[in-house]
């Protein structure tokens, strides 16, 4: 029985040694499948690919209103608001949900369109507390009846977040 025990230690010991002087194989994170909805790692896509989420529609009256999570939360892509007279849309607070949910560098993407046939009712967006109100250069915050914008919410490094509007024409 000794004899077995002696060989058996001495060729786990060959083979433990051997491991020292192998060469090492960095072997890459690879997902064969997203088993949760959060992706912790940074991914590369080499197809295409559509994104969506859920649609809102609503409508309204009021010449004044602050966005609540009824419209925006994270699961939303597409808002659709028949807008019946101008109407001014203040963004929730920077502190309020979803935008508190971010993290620095995070953002939150929803498109916007302006359902009214009517061209001159108007939606004009507004920042609330801590949103910086962000336009392309020589572009407008205002939605014009069938137009669209894209609404993109970028936390900053501190508690504020950046509303990126970026407005659409109808081009036919």
């Amino acid at each position: 029985m000794n004899k077995k025990l002696g060989i058996v230690l001495v060729v786990v010991a060959i083979i433990a040694t051997a491991g020292l002087f192998l060469p090492r194989v960095q072997v890459e994170n690879i997902l064969g499948s997203i088993t949760s909805p959060d992706i912790f790692n940074h991914v590369t896509l080499h197809q295409s690919f559509t994104r969506g989420g859920e649609q809102v529609a609503t409508s309204s009256t009021a010449t004044a209103y602050t966005l609540t999570t009824n419209e925006l939360r994270p699961e939303v892509s597409y808002l659709s608001w028949t807008v019946n007279v101008d109407t001014t849309l203040t963004t929730m607070a920077s502190t309020s949900a979803p935008l508190s949910n971010l993290r620095t560098g995070e953002s939150l993407e929803v498109y916007f369109y302006n359902a009214s046939t009517t061209a001159a009712a108007t939606a004009t967006f507004a920042a609330g507390t801590g949103v910086d109100l962000q336009e392309d250069e020589g572009e407008t915050v205002i939605v014009n009846g069938l137009e669209i914008a894209r609404l993109t919410f970028l936390k900053k490094a501190d508690t504020d977040v950046i509303l990126w509007v970026e407005v659409g024409q109808v081009g036919d």
